[in-house]
């Protein structure tokens, strides 16, 4: 007796989440918290009856009744018993900080794998084309690199993830470049670990900096283009309680585990407000005009994510900027905005992306 009700047990434990998910419906699948799009329904077609199954699969896998309950529990285990998140692109470091290993944030934070004597020259020969081409003169062309956040905040990192090196890709690019060129180059590093030590300039459990950290990068980008910085008792720094960022998100790691923190920045130009003149996701370029800016120029940038948060900063400071999504630039004319200044920016952990991008806007990125 005590067999076939446990065989009952088992059976009834694998059909009543399909059960239960049949009578509540869609909300028994949760929401999205994943950095990523889930699978979406599969149509039987004469086109598709090889990938059908596999699409299928994916799209039942990411649509199972209860996933994300189920998830939550799998990930408080892991984190609750072992202290880790089953994601290879996830390290848990010390005091609830998270790092990534994706793109090439691993060899970044360990110093390896520098470019070659060969690459640094291609780079800098593109980087040299790019503002005889977009810049007025050798003044108004920057090459603005992101520092990682695993360089930023070494010291939370794993003791397992210590540096085989002083040195980095960004540094000896930079080095390279500063030695061989005039052009001018922007790795805040310096500043950002400066900035650490009075507050927090990334987030915990998201690879971007915070709206604090944006706000020192951008300062050291106003400098390099001849503007005026403010003043540290120009404006007031407070954080408060943050929500999971996307490497929390990554390992659906349940908030009770972690600890973030939002930086609000106040006190910058507060008086004035950027009109919003183009916003698309579809050409992936945001356009703001600002009355009254302290800086008239027109800034036209290519950019990555982490210009999010300088967005508020830019805006502000310049008279009208251009701000291009560096995934559309094949699609854009970026010689028809005619920046005052032009500036390419990346994320150190992508600095392999930069002979790429460098191509695409010359060859496609339309004449000025």
């Amino acid at each position: 007796m005590m067999k076939k009700c446990m065989i009952v047990l088992f059976f009834a434990i694998l059909l009543m989440p399909g059960i239960l998910g049949a009578f509540l419906g869609r909300e028994a699948e949760g929401g999205n918290s994943e950095n990523r799009t889930l699978a979406e329904r599969p149509v039987l077609s004469w086109d598709n009856l090889e990938e059908y199954p596999s699409q299928a699969e994916a799209y039942i896998n990411d649509h199972a009744p209860f996933r994300d309950a189920f998830i939550d529990a799998y990930a408080s285990m892991n984190m609750g018993l072992f202290d880790s998140i089953d994601n290879d692109e996830v390290i848990v470091g010390k005091d609830k900080w998270l790092f990534y290993t994706g793109n090439d944030s691993r060899i970044d934070a360990l110093g390896i794998s520098p470019f070659t004597e060969v690459e640094q020259k291609s780079i800098l020969i593109q980087l040299l084309q790019i503002r005889e081409k977009y810049g007025k003169d050798r003044d108004s062309f920057v090459f603005f690199i992101a520092p990682d956040k695993e360089i930023v905040y070494r010291q939370y990192m794993p003791d397992y993830y210590a540096p085989v090196t002083d040195t980095s890709r960004a540094k000896e690019l930079v080095k390279y470049i500063q030695e061989n060129s005039d052009i001018k180059v922007v790795y805040p590093l310096k500043e950002l670990l400066a900035a650490s030590e009075d507050g927090l300039a990334y987030y915990k459990t998201d690879t971007h900096w915070n709206d604090f950290g944006g706000f020192v990068g951008s300062q050291a980008l106003i400098e390099a283009l001849g503007g005026k910085t403010a003043e540290a008792s120009d404006i007031s720094v407070s954080f408060t309680e943050g929500e999971r960022g996307d490497l929390g998100n990554l390992g659906h790691t349940p908030m009770r585990y972690l600890d973030e923190k939002k930086a609000v920045v106040e006190g910058y130009y507060d008086a004035l407000t950027p009109e919003l003149l183009e916003s698309s996701p579809e050409t992936g370029i945001i356009r703001a005009r600002t009355q009254g800016a302290p800086d008239t120029r027109r800034l036209v940038m290519i950019r990555d994510s982490f210009t999010e948060a300088m967005e508020p900063v830019l805006q502000k400071y310049f008279g009208e900027s251009v701000l291009i999504d560096w995934q559309n630039i094949e699609t854009t004319d970026i010689g028809s905005y005619e920046g005052d200044v032009f500036v390419y920016q990346v994320v150190e952990r992508n600095l392999g992306r930069i002979p790429g991008d460098l191509a695409s806007i010359l060859e496609n990125g339309g004449k000025r």
